[in-house]
């Protein structure tokens, strides 16, 4: 995970990293968000599409939404694991709250008095530092059927988050997928009907 952090905040394609996309080992991708927003209780029919942060807050409640074209289908691999990638412009020990958005929004039409609603479950980003990238492992939150994926974030700190957006460019969100090979998985599955018994433990 550290990692994956260094490459995105030092502009790199995550492709250099060992092994990804030479068969040898996980395919490993980086994506930049096709849309993201903040949207806000106080002025529940404004958009903020082209601000430069997105912001979550308690009070008064601002909600920030993302979202990525990305097919994470299996046909295209087994998926091993997917991280959003956010740069916090603030310091939080509270940190935020990252849900599962279903429905497809605007950037420049979305506001708080339209915005989807997102899931129940949530996976916590855990303290943030200010000025720096934070991965969080959302893996739980997204299944391997879907052609794109959206995110809402919230924080029970009245205190505020701001991060960086897509119009920060190379500050905007990422989304890492990370993918079993398939050369790995077709050998697996070749040994498997075989005949060949795995090493005893």
């Amino acid at each position: 995970m550290a990692t994956l952090v260094a490459l995105v905040a030092a502009g790199l394609s995550v492709q250099a990293l060992p092994g990804a996309g030479n068969g040898r080992g996980p395919r490993i991708r980086a994506m930049r968000p096709k849309a993201d927003a903040h949207v806000s209780a106080v002025n529940r029919t404004q958009n903020f599409g082209r601000a430069h942060e997105l912001k979550v807050d308690a009070s008064p409640v601002l909600r920030a939404y993302v979202m990525f074209d990305v097919d994470l289908r299996s046909g295209h691999g087994r998926v091993k694991q997917v991280s959003l990638l956010l740069y916090s412009r603030t310091r939080s020990q509270a940190g935020y709250q990252v849900r599962l958005v279903a429905k497809r929004w605007g950037e420049r039409k979305i506001t708080f008095a339209n915005a989807p609603a997102a899931a129940r479950d949530f996976v916590p980003s855990g303290p943030l530092r200010a000025k720096a990238w934070q991965a969080v492992d959302v893996t739980d939150l997204v299944s391997d059927d879907q052609r794109y994926v959206g995110f809402m974030l919230t924080t029970a700190s009245p205190k505020g988050i701001e991060f960086a957006s897509r119009e920060t460019k190379s500050h905007g969100p990422r989304l890492v997928v990370e993918r079993e090979d398939e050369a790995t998985t077709s050998t697996s599955t070749t040994g498997t009907t075989t005949g060949e018994s795995p090493e005893p433990r």
